[in-house]
């Protein structure tokens, strides 16, 4: 009694109050059944506190709707009836149900004595014409609590056999609005699974639909004849992304060309101007969308592809070169085609490097053919020199035999002095142990027999760079000197040595004839032209009346 009675003067402030922002058509069922609970007893008021699993405060609802004289005391009970579960809980805990809930075997009732609801009535000054009765029922895992007041003459066991019915009818809407809130649930994600189901069903194909086309890529690119493998390189990525206008250019020996085109143009160098070029370069994306440059953003300048395509733009690099891409048609997709470009990128660098093995063969072979004619050439000349000179030479030693002794001395050392300088001559052009000055020196005094005046000029770069690219400027010179010698009939020649960052610089020049259309550079000339190729260098010849000059470039990593 005394632990009901200490809890009145918090009644005020702990009372559960109704809660219309909480009602719901859930709530309104409840409602319902307070309403036939106090119509079948014809009670003055009756009140339902329940709470569902994980829910908060308590809710409660009241019927008659509108007649609060007696909230009073049913909220005193109320609060009497919850303190009574918190004491249960705490001394031995609830049991949880065993068979489903709300059903008539599981739930337990939990209800004041007749003399603590006898103190709370007089408390709260409930007439002799009246009775309150009150109980509380659990399942184990919800809880209900019903208070109401009836006429006096009402029998006890009705009352209770009529709490127990309310109770079960709040169990079953509780119940029931689990179910349909889990259907619900289950309706909504299900809804939503398959909409994500059909999304993931159609993300599927597309992915394995383009890692078909990607596969029928490679190997289409894998058949591709040699001369179409560029233009087929194209025509997949532009295929395959929506494009219908491509350029493909690569990097090759230097320059950067055309390969192929939807419009058929290649192999011409795009030049520094180039979106491609700049691509490549950079190694970066780069669009150009039309639309939004006629909107008033400033450009940053002008791209030979801006003329070349009629509409959006855009350039994928790849190892070996980039790949322009153009077309009218909104689906087309960057995106793809930069999947598939990096996907066929490996074959696109093997052809580059299949085209450079190809044209180093081709030299080779041509330097094998233009050796072999060199060959057959030194040895006709070899021969005419030995016809024409040392023949005549010994014949005119035979006779001198006949004749004095001086005059045969003299020829006998004509011909050792000629077969000397035709053994120089058969040497090869090498520096030996001599530095590059003493070694062209040399070859000066060829020249000062010839009545050339030669000088040589550098500024101590010649010794700077290294001993094979000292050969090949000694090799130059040489070759050089000896056409002056033949053909330039020149009054003075200059040789001048410079040294670059990349490159050494070999210039030989002559105020002679000049070299005439028909006569060419010579077998020798033509030869160190080709050596130079080969070592990624180049040799140019300029001719004119007033003389030529010979220039060779020779890379510093020879």
């Amino acid at each position: 009694m005394n632990d009901v009675l200490k809890y009145r003067d918090r009644l005020a402030i702990d009372a559960p109050r109704p809660a219309a922002a909480r009602r719901s058509s859930f709530a309104d069922r409840i409602v319902a059944i307070a309403e036939l609970g106090a119509a079948t007893l014809a009670a003055e008021r009756c009140a339902i506190a329940f709470r569902s699993s994980g829910a908060g405060a308590d809710d409660v609802v009241y019927a008659p709707d509108g007649d609060s004289r007696w909230d009073g005391p049913i909220n005193a009970i109320l609060v009497a009836l919850e303190n009574r579960i918190g004491d249960a809980v705490a001394a031995r805990g609830m049991k949880r149900a065993r068979r489903a809930p709300g059903s008539a075997e599981s739930i337990a009732k939990i209800a004041l004595s007749a003399d603590e609801i006898d103190a709370i009535a007089r408390l709260d000054k409930i007439s002799e014409g009246h009775q309150a009765a009150a109980a509380a029922f659990t399942d184990g895992t919800s809880a209900v609590r019903i208070a109401m007041v009836v006429r006096a003459d009402r029998a006890r066991a009705e009352l209770d056999a009529s709490l127990g019915l309310i109770a079960r009818a709040v169990f079953g809407e509780m119940t029931l609005a689990a179910v349909r809130a889990s259907l619900e649930f289950w309706r909504t994600h299900g809804a939503e699974s398959g909409r994500q189901a059909v999304d993931a069903k159609r993300e599927l194909g597309q992915e394995r639909a383009a890692t078909h086309y990607l596969d029928e890529a490679v190997a289409a690119a894998r058949r591709a004849h040699p001369n179409e493998r560029f233009g087929r390189f194209g025509q997949l990525v532009a295929g395959g992304a929506g494009f219908d206008q491509w350029m493909v250019a690569v990097a090759d020996s230097g320059s950067f060309l055309v390969a192929a085109s939807s419009s058929g143009q290649k192999q011409f160098d795009l030049g520094e101007a180039s979106a491609l070029a700049e691509s490549f370069r950079r190694r970066i994306v780069i669009a150009r969308w039309r639309d939004r440059d006629e909107g008033g953003v400033e450009r940053a300048g002008q791209y030979f592809e801006d003329k070349m395509f009629g509409g959006p733009y855009v350039c994928i690099p790849f190892e070996s070169g980039a790949v322009a891409l153009a077309s009218r048609d909104a689906r087309a997709s960057a995106a793809r085609a930069e999947a598939i470009v990096e996907r066929l990128a490996p074959f696109a660098a093997s052809w580059v490097l299949e085209r450079e093995a190809a044209r180093r063969s081709r030299l080779v072979r041509q330097l094998a053919l233009r050796m072999f004619s060199a060959i057959d050439d030194e040895r006709a000349r070899i021969a005419r020199d030995l016809h024409d000179d040392q023949a005549q030479l010994l014949a005119a030693a035979k006779i001198a035999l006949d004749g004095p002794r001086e005059a045969a001395r003299s020829i006998f050392k004509q011909v050792e002095e000629e077969l000397r300088r035709k053994t120089r001559e058969l040497r090869p052009a090498s520096l030996g142990n001599a530095s590059l000055d003493q070694a062209i020196e040399r070859e000066f005094e060829r020249l000062k027999h010839a009545g050339v005046k030669a000088k040589l000029t550098h500024s101590g770069a010649a010794e700077r760079v290294s001993r094979p690219v000292q050969q090949l400027c000694f090799q130059v010179s040489r070759e050089a000197l000896s056409n002056v010698i033949k053909h330039a009939r020149a009054k003075s020649v200059q040789i001048t040595i410079e040294s670059g960052e990349a490159a050494v610089r070999v210039s030989v020049a002559d105020d002679g004839r000049g070299v005439s259309a028909n006569q060419g550079e010579g077998i020798g000339l033509a030869g160190v032209r080709e050596r130079l190729e080969l070592m990624g260098g180049r040799l140019t010849l300029e001719s004119h009346a007033g003389g030529t000059t010979v220039v060779a470039e020779i890379p510093g990593s020879a």
